[in-house]
């Protein structure tokens, strides 16, 4: 097969690919083939080379990074500091050894209860 033609064929499958994921709500993909008339096989077929381009394509986007050996893998420590506006008084002020967390009163009730939680289980 030429370029052209798979690129065709690319571009039909893309949009039949497009018109399954925008069928309506609670519709089967299978069901949708086959009121479309389309053979399951060559869908599932298509998108996978489809995603596969896609993924591809997007891999060689990205710069290449290469280690020589395991060894040279490092981790980089960021701070974790939030800055709170001067005229934002903190409602509630958390210490630990390590750490403090203050907290506005302009946070809702089910953060400041899941913090509470992730805080204590990390004591």
């Amino acid at each position: 097969m030429d370029q052209s033609t798979h690129e065709v064929r690319i571009a039909y499958w893309k949009k039949v690919i497009e018109q399954c994921q925008a069928r309506p709500e609670g519709q089967t993909t299978k069901q949708w083939l086959s009121d479309q008339g389309i053979p399951e096989k060559q869908y599932y077929y298509w998108l996978r080379k489809i995603r596969k381009q896609a993924f591809d394509e997007s891999q060689s986007l990205l710069p290449a990074v290469t280690c020589k050996k395991e060894s040279d893998v490092a981790f980089v420590e960021f701070p974790a500091e939030t800055i709170i506006p001067s005229e934002a008084e903190p409602a509630v002020t958390i210490k630990t050894k390590k750490s403090t967390i203050q907290i506005s009163s302009a946070v809702s009730d089910d953060l400041v209860i899941k913090l509470v939680k992730v805080v204590a289980h990390a004591l």
